[in-house]
């Protein structure tokens, strides 16, 4: 399984040009850097016992950027000392050199530790620590990463045991297996236990970095069952793929209990890097400020920034080193970021750590239930005091025995989902501060509708109906949709619909008469072809057709998905009024069409005079706001 694109091999010339370079180091340290750092809970702690919390950028692979210097336009040794640089306002506390397989495969082992020792000396002048990162991306249970970790670390972890400010990441990111949750969680423990021991044998006081499998996307299990060794820190990967909605069950609640680094994160824009992983797509308003948003709010969450280069995605630099602006790129997010944060949490600064004691806070208020309907509710509260003043970090929403749902202290509602109609249930909601102090449960109970007959049952019929005056309309039943909505002016137009559907498309049919010469009409079809019943339109099926008298062609609102090319309207002009039929293709908008499947549905008339909108007519939303909201619409289903 992969899920990265990585950097092409490195050249056979690569091995010569570290041929013969043996290192000079000495067994300790060349010159001495920032303090050694230990983990107390899920702290992280300078030896004054203050709280440091590291910020920085991963650099790319050392070994290929040396070969490659030609296509960097920029020394290694340069870029690395420019993350540093805080005259340049780069505030990077933590650099992480990834050291992949096939650099130590192709350079060989003596090139890998030239660079480490160069580099280990480099920051120890900078005044930063450095994370050494094995960065394989592959199988956790062969024989072939067992041996290859064991040689790797053997060389690597005695090595630099000595020095105060170098952290290791013992395996970049483990993929499979990864199925089964816990059980996964508990496979991967067994497997890296043995490198773990191995590593802490060789190094007994360096601060180790441990991932998970899935890409060390499972850093929740690292609080429910720790590994059995002191000095460790948790990882986790976080790019634009996984929701936002996920990012504080998966990664803040673990902070909870252990030190978590985020030791990879950062997002790219499609347009500006073509061949980048879809996961890596996502822009600075939508993603990067929601998440520094919420690491923020919690105090002891380290992270690295991927990448600190021109080449590997994300990249926050161009080709030429210049830093590019604006939404679609992160670099000037993370340069703003550490230097917002560069004094805080520092080695050195007196700085008290949050006492996990206290009084929690109150139970979250005015828990109320809202929308409900045959599968689903919406829970909303209000935000609770804290008796320390502590802010509320997170919500945990349950619903009977359900596993909870723990949402961002910024969140007051959720949606419950998977409900069974006509049944009663009863929801949960506590609060939980910045020091992990949960609160009393505030209760509320409700219960779903019951499953509702459909509000029209449209009918199959055997052949198009289209310009059909009789024979196949006639098996349709005419529903009125002369509600009036709005008006400035009293008029009394007579409006029905009806519809019919075979395997092809759903046909509607609106006839309109009653019509005085000078009202210009327009026939508007709402359509949420699979029911979704979403908040907003879904871009994909759910439609605002509308088409006027004479019209042609169908004009789309603001807010419909595409109208498919397959997709028509005709007008005919009728005593007294005029007639709207709709061909609406069901494979277009990905609905396989069956006896009893429902879909939202709307009927709407706009009247003009002189081009200003006089009144509305409708079918079924009588608050008019089915153009922005298809939870307004009506369920109807295919019948026979």
């Amino acid at each position: 399984m992969h899920r990265r694109r990585y950097l092409a091999s490195l050249s056979a010339s690569s091995v010569a040009a570290f041929a013969g370079c043996s290192s000079q180091r000495t067994d300790g340290p060349v010159t001495a850097g920032p303090p050694r750092l230990t983990v107390e809970g899920r702290w992280v702690t300078d030896p004054d016992d203050n709280p440091v919390v590291l910020r920085g950028v991963s650099l790319d692979d050392p070994v290929w950027s040396l070969e490659h210097a030609e296509v960097r336009e920029k020394e290694y040794w340069d870029a690395f000392r420019l993350a540093t640089d805080d005259n340049a306002g780069w505030h990077a506390r933590v650099l992480r050199l990834p050291i992949t397989p096939r650099s130590i495969s192709d350079a060989g082992m003596d090139a890998v530790v030239d660079a480490l020792d160069r580099a280990v000396e480099l920051a120890a002048e900078r005044g930063v620590y450095l994370l050494v990162d094995y960065h394989a991306s592959e199988r956790y249970d062969t024989s072939s990463i067992d041996r290859r970790l064991r040689s790797f670390w053997d060389r690597v972890a005695p090595r630099y045991a000595d020095d105060t400010h170098v952290l290791y990441e013992l395996f970049g990111a483990p993929t499979e297996p990864a199925a089964g949750g816990l059980g996964a969680w508990r496979t991967w423990r067994d497997c890296a236990t043995p490198w773990l021991s191995r590593v802490r044998d060789r190094a007994p006081e360096t601060p180790i970095v441990v991932g998970s499998p899935a890409w060390s996307s499972m850093t929740a299990y690292a609080a429910e069952e720790p590994f059995d060794h002191d000095g460790l820190l948790y990882s986790a990967h976080v790019y634009p793929s996984w929701d936002p909605r996920s990012w504080e069950a998966a990664f803040g609640t673990p902070a909870f209990d252990v030190p978590v680094f985020l030791t990879e994160w950062g997002y790219t824009a499609a347009a500006e890097t073509a061949g980048a992983d879809a996961h890596l797509i996502g822009s600075t308003a939508e993603w990067g400020e929601p998440f520094r948003e919420w690491v923020d709010a919690h105090e002891n969450i380290h992270w690295c920034a991927a990448t600190f280069g021109t080449r590997r995605q994300p990249a926050m630099f161009d080709a030429d080193w210049t830093l590019p602006d604006g939404d679609d790129h992160m670099g000037a997010l993370v340069k703003d970021w550490l230097a917002d944060r560069r004094d805080d949490h520092r080695p050195g600064r007196e700085t008290p750590i949050p006492s996990g004691e206290g009084s929690p806070p109150a139970s979250p208020e005015s828990v109320r239930i809202e929308e409900i309907h045959e599968t689903r509710a919406t829970v909303r509260w209000e935000r609770p005091p804290d008796p320390d003043g502590d802010d509320v970090l997170q919500y945990r929403v349950i619903v009977d025995d359900r596993e909870p749902s723990t949402l961002r202290g910024v969140e007051q509602a959720t949606e419950l989902s998977n409900l069974d109609p006509d049944q009663e249930y009863e929801v949960r909601v506590t609060a939980v501060d910045e020091r992990g102090l949960e609160s009393d449960p505030a209760f509320v109970r409700f219960s779903t509708l019951d499953r509702t007959r459909p509000a029209a049952v449209i009918p199959r019929t055997a052949s198009d109906p289209v310009g059909d005056e009789d024979s196949a309309w006639s098996a349709a039943e005419p529903h009125a949709a002369d509600m009036l909505l709005w008006t400035d002016r009293p008029l009394e137009n007579t409006i029905t619909w009806r519809a019919l559907w075979d395997e092809t498309a759903l046909y509607v049919r609106i006839d309109l008469t009653d019509i005085e010469d000078w009202q210009d009409t327009f026939a508007e079809v709402y359509l949420d072809l699979d029911n979704s019943r979403e908040e907003t339109y879904d871009g994909e099926n759910d439609l605002d057709m509308i088409v006027p008298r004479g019209g042609r062609i169908i004009w789309q609102s603001a807010n419909t998905a595409p109208i498919s090319d397959g997709s028509s309207v005709t007008t005919t002009e009728t005593d007294g009024g005029w007639r709207a039929e709709f061909t609406i293709p069901w494979r277009e908008y990905g609905v396989r069409p069956i006896v009893g499947h429902r879909f939202g549905m709307d009927i709407h008339t706009v009247v003009e005079e002189g081009g200003e909108r006089i009144a509305k007519f409708g079918w079924f939303d009588e608050t008019d706001e089915a153009w922005e909201d298809p939870r307004k619409f009506a369920t109807v289903e295919l019948g026979e």
